[in-house]
């Protein structure tokens, strides 16, 4: 048994001798080049001061993304390394960039800088509606302050959209209902908790009045989804009012109705843009179109809007007042009825991370 033990242990001092010189000789495997980096670290600062510009809209294709605190965010390469981005933010000009990405840096991510020019409106131009659809255009000078509103409003209702996607939150608001009816006021308190993703009435043409049941309706209120909702701007002319002076602040007001060719019920109004901001701070809604005995007789309100991070409005607080008709009795008589709605939001908590804090 030794024997044959000492046998195989040379056989096999035999055969590792002899794999050792084809090892030897084999050639060496070439080192492989720096792996080409796949992400892009941009950094968005004020051209003026340097200072970096939190919040601002980075896309590529269809992918967006928000600039942190210090004005950075982190992009993705495509597969062929051109990036392709534009760079957008409130009060400033937008700018569109190409980054090739470095194959032989041998770093983890490229860095790259992108500086913002401070300019009042001047967003990528939209398509202003054909003037036989609406009332009134304006002289030349109303028209173009009314295009850069419009341009101002919709890319602040768009970035809300960003900043609910990147900052998930949970929301808790107050509801204050005061329903009067002839001999009878009916007050009532509620506090609700919303998830950010489904906060809020989506706009849905044709159904500003939804009949629920017999003498009941529901009206979704205006939210600031809607003011970046194509289906909105289909269906609504905008013109601007001018500068005016309100609450001790330089404010654009900004009017939207129906088009000529919208018959039933749908929102009017005016939104009401810091004009050194460039942010949306009031929201003035009513009723338009409403011609039934039955149901909503009237319906207007506004909803004031907060800064909780730079260059985001957010929904504060929301006031609605209505009058109804509701039929009694067995002839067609109609009573009048009526109420008060203010909806505050008491509480904010953010679920994974904050966002900049407002400066």
């Amino acid at each position: 048994m030794i024997a044959l033990m000492r046998r195989l242990h040379r056989r096999s001092a035999c055969l590792l001798l002899a794999l050792a010189p084809l090892a030897t000789a084999a050639p060496r495997p070439r080192l492989r080049s720096p792996s080409i980096p796949p992400v892009l670290l941009l950094r968005v600062v004020d051209s003026a001061s340097r200072a970096p510009v939190p919040n601002a809209e980075v896309s590529a294709g269809d992918r967006r993304g928000l600039t942190d605190a210090q004005g950075e965010v982190r992009v993705l390469y495509p597969e062929d390394g051109e990036l392709h981005v534009r760079v957008r933010q409130l009060g400033f000009r937008y700018v569109d960039r190409t980054f090739r990405r470095d194959a032989t840096s041998g770093t983890e991510e490229d860095t790259a800088v992108v500086a913002l020019v401070r300019v009042g409106f001047a967003l990528p131009q939209i398509v202003v509606r054909a003037e036989q659809r609406c009332r009134e255009q304006g002289d030349p000078a109303r028209v173009a302050l009314s295009q850069a509103s419009m341009e101002l409003l919709r890319f602040g209702a768009e970035q809300f959209e960003n900043f609910r996607r990147t900052y998930p939150f949970d929301l808790t608001t107050e509801r204050r209902t005061s329903s009067t009816i002839p001999g009878r006021i009916a007050r009532k308190v509620e506090l609700d908790t919303t998830s950010s993703n489904v906060w809020g009435d989506r706009y849905a043409p044709g159904k500003v009045v939804i009949p629920v049941r017999r003498d009941e309706y529901f009206v979704p209120l205006l939210f600031v989804s809607a003011l970046a909702d194509s289906a909105f701007w289909d269906r609504h002319c905008f013109l601007a009012r001018g500068v005016e002076s309100r609450d001790g602040r330089r404010l654009i007001r900004l009017d939207f109705s129906p088009t000529l060719d919208v018959d039933d019920p749908e929102w009017e109004g005016s939104a009401w843009l810091d004009s050194a901001r460039s942010v949306l701070t009031r929201v003035d809604f009513r009723l338009t179109n409403l011609r039934q005995l039955i149901g909503p007789q009237k319906f207007e309100g506004y909803t004031v809007f907060s800064t909780p991070t730079p260059y985001i409005a957010m929904p504060d607080s929301t006031v609605a007042r209505w009058t109804a008709g509701t039929a009694i009795g067995t002839y067609g008589d109609i009573r009048r009825t009526g109420g008060t709605q203010t909806l505050v939001i008491r509480d904010v908590a953010y679920r994974r991370r904050r966002p900049p804090e407002r400066q």
